[in-house]
């Protein structure tokens, strides 16, 4: 009967410490539930938008129009941007009390969940089969020109409101200043730019695999579309059970050194449910052009439009066989960039070079924590405290001065 007993208060004690050990108050079904039945779950209200591009693309959007606690939106909107090979279950995976979209709707505001076109909750057009090539001719280009305006429009249209903050992470930093620069006129719509670990300039990247990759794009989407797919890394069905198996607890070896070698190791900030948890949703989809166009932002150092590599296509493209650059200049709108010095994907120096072309970078912020890495910015346990905290208080200074 002792030595029952003693085991029990064994086991009680090593949950109460793996509790301990984790912030998140996340269920590992969570991995295989959509995005509105996951904000669902956890007892905040949820709406399916769909956006219509210029060009034809019909985009999911989801909307957190209150917080958990009844808090009714009286605050401005709130348009949320996701990273590449992701969707917009990046604001909302780590679960209440943590994940930022949750924290920013439990505060009054209108939160609005994009996802570009070619992600799981994008894959569909007016006229276009999502099979056919024509579907997935698409770079960072059409991304910024066409989704993110039609987002913004639409949110804009549906709250009556005249302006929204914008809050990137990665991809959604890139194709929101594409945005601005190509369309400079919305720059009267947005309110200010959170970006974080803005991925403007990505050169300077020290991770072997992301350099191999981008040094073979090329020959790597050649031989991808040879057998009729121009789909890279799309969301499937048993895409849980699989990386579950592929990298089963608790060391996860071969997930972690892949997350580690591409985003940067903070090992004793990175939950291992919460890991699996990503793996159900991430990735969610991209088309090959965006992966080649990505390689060229890696290989060139320049922050430019896709190149073709080919002068007549480039002349039927932009009028001239130079690949014309983004004009950062015409970004007027605020900008508040969040950085991490150990962030293999935005090296902090190409940081550093992004904010002296800015012309209106209104704060800098390094995030105080040395291991802090690309993947941390939406998985790391202490993020909420080292870096949304940070950004809710400036969305909240920049609500005041507005008016």
């Amino acid at each position: 009967m002792l030595s029952l007993s003693i085991v029990l208060v064994l086991i009680w004690s090593l949950t109460a410490m793996a509790r301990a050990g984790s912030p998140f108050h996340v269920a590992e079904e969570d991995a295989k539930l959509l995005v509105p039945q996951l904000v669902r779950k956890y007892g905040y209200p949820v709406e399916k938008h769909q956006v219509r591009t210029e060009d034809g693309y019909l985009l999911g959007m989801f909307r957190i129009p209150g917080g958990r606690n009844g808090t009714v939106p009286g605050r401005r909107p709130i348009l949320m941007m996701h990273s590449w090979f992701s969707s917009c279950a990046d604001w909302v995976v780590i679960g209440p009390g943590n994940a930022l979209g949750y924290l920013l709707a439990d505060r009054g505001y209108d939160i609005w969940m994009g996802n570009v076109r070619g992600n799981r909750y994008s894959r569909r057009h007016e006229r276009l089969r999502v099979k056919s090539r024509a579907f997935w001719d698409f770079s960072l280009d059409e991304i910024g020109y066409y989704d993110v305006p039609a987002m913004i429009d639409y949110v804009l249209n549906r709250t009556n409101a005249r302006k929204l903050h914008y809050v990137g992470f990665s991809q959604g930093t890139t194709v929101g200043l594409i945005a601005l620069t190509s369309r400079p006129q919305y720059n009267e719509k947005i309110v200010q730019l959170q970006e974080l670990s803005p991925a403007i300039y990505v050169y300077r990247n020290p991770s072997v695999i992301m350099r191999t990759l981008a040094f073979m794009a090329k020959s790597l989407a050649e031989g991808y579309t040879l057998f009729g797919s121009f789909e890279l890394m799309s969301h499937w069905t048993g895409q849980y059970e699989f990386y579950r198996m592929l990298c089963p607890s608790p060391k996860q070896l071969i997930c972690r050194m892949l997350i580690y070698e591409v985003s940067g190791e903070n090992a004793k900030q990175l939950d291992a449910k919460m890991l699996r948890i990503f793996l159900g949703h991430a990735p969610a989809g991209s088309s090959v052009k965006q992966f080649l166009h990505y390689a060229q932002l890696i290989n060139d150092g320049v922050f430019r439009r896709y190149d073709y590599e080919d002068d007549r296509d480039n002349v039927a493209a932009y009028g001239s066989k130079q690949v014309p650059r983004y004009n950062l200049s015409h970004v007027t709108a605020p900008v508040r960039t969040y950085y991490g010095r150990n962030d293999h994907v935005v090296n902090f120096r190409n940081v550093k070079r992004l904010e002296r072309e800015l012309p209106n970078v209104v704060s800098s912020y390094l995030v105080p924590d040395e291991r802090f890495g690309h993947a941390d910015f939406i998985l790391n346990k202490n993020v909420k405290k080292v870096v949304y905290d940070e950004v809710i208080r400036n969305v909240e200074k920049a609500e005041r001065e507005i008016g």
